[in-house]
């Protein structure tokens, strides 16, 4: 070959690898930017306020990026917020099993195989089936009355002691805002199946909530109220989920100041489900959140740190005993006897409850502006 041709050969080749190794340089840089952007940009975790061991979120963020919480009040807020998942650039989401089969079956949530989440293979058969193929059991527990035990001379039995409270509580009790919940004392208390569509029941479980506005003191869900009202000294009473008198005791700084305790009349058994956003931006982070929280070694510390009932089998090992034989979070045999759950509800059904509920809401501002 000609010298001045080999030459430029040369020169040629060396010009073209020069260039692809500058691009194979570019690609890594690139491919490493977005990833690293992937990692610094936060998971959101659509949550109740104080529901998940503080300890747990470090260690996830140790090692997996932030964590961000959007809290909510109320499953309508959370519901709210869900359907504008995109907007709202939520991940993961804490749900009832209610709208884990709904919004699941409207595609907006990502389903769960175990090969996609192996911790499922530690949550119990019952739990799993509650929850359904789009979302992971998280926790569990029962509906109930917390009471100030330094207010009130006797603990409530019976939800007719929240209904109709003795003149002393008036304007010291609340209620959750929620289309669902606010229904159920009265339902139980009238002696009516707590999920019925009988438009004249609804309408005499009302008319038990309209005469009871005057001594609420407020709708709003009773750890966010404590945590922030300069009222909070007023709350005497609250219609809660197991667990919240804890949470109620930590922020008043007082170790046994709420008690809790399930009415006579019975209550209903909620699950609290982690569902995953089909329109989230993390997908295999969100993925492996949810498999690390639902491992036993953080399960069990999450339901302890909450004093909330786990369907995590394998964590119950790792609980305190002194937590398993809680009758307030872990209910015996009798007190399941007397305990529902709760179905999905027709459109025409959730209408009727949503208007009872607004109108209730309405009816309780009116009497404290007049």
């Amino acid at each position: 070959m000609d010298a001045t041709v080999l030459n430029t050969y040369t020169v040629y080749v060396y010009c073209v690898s020069r260039w692809a190794f500058m691009y194979r340089l570019l690609f890594i840089y690139l491919f490493l930017s977005f990833s690293n952007l992937a990692f610094c940009e936060p998971l959101r975790l659509l949550n109740w306020e104080d529901y998940i061991a503080p300890d747990i979120v470090a260690e996830w963020e140790a090692k997996n990026g932030k964590l961000e919480q959007v809290y909510f009040d109320s499953d309508q807020d959370r519901d709210a917020i869900l359907i504008n998942s995109q907007r709202h650039h939520i991940d993961v989401a804490v749900v009832d099993e209610v709208i884990a089969s709904r919004f699941g079956r409207e595609g907006m949530l990502l389903k769960l195989t175990e090969e996609r989440l192996p911790s499922l293979k530690n949550i119990e058969p019952f739990w799993r089936k509650r929850c359904g193929d789009y979302a992971i059991p998280y926790l569990w527990g029962t509906l109930g009355i917390a009471y100030r035990k330094d207010k009130l001379k006797k603990a409530p039995e019976k939800w007719a002691d929240l209904l109709s409270p003795s003149p002393d509580l008036y304007g010291h009790i609340s209620m959750i805002n929620d289309y669902t919940d606010i229904l159920a004392p009265a339902l139980f208390h009238l002696g009516f199946e707590v999920n019925t569509d009988d438009r004249g029941k609804l309408k005499q479980a009302f008319d038990l909530l309209k005469d009871q506005t005057g001594a609420v003191l407020t709708y709003e869900y009773p750890i966010s109220y404590l945590g922030y009202s300069d009222k909070a000294e007023d709350l005497h009473m609250a219609m809660v989920y197991s667990g919240d008198q804890y949470s109620l005791n930590e922020l008043a700084e007082a170790e046994d100041r709420w008690g809790y305790v399930v009415p006579e009349e019975g209550t209903v058994l909620w699950v609290d489900c982690l569902a995953i956003s089909k329109s989230g931006k993390n997908l295999e982070r969100a993925l492996n959140f949810v498999n690390f929280i639902s491992q036993p070694a953080q399960a069990a510390r999450i339901a302890s740190y909450g004093a909330i009932a786990t369907p995590n089998s394998a964590a119950k090992a790792m609980i305190p005993l002194e937590q398993l034989n809680d009758r307030s979070i872990y209910p015996g045999e009798e007190q399941l006897s007397n305990i529902y759950l709760y179905q999905e509800l027709s459109k025409s059904n959730i209408e009727v409850r949503l208007k009872i509920t607004n109108a209730i809401l309405n009816i309780h501002e009116s009497k404290n502006t007049n």
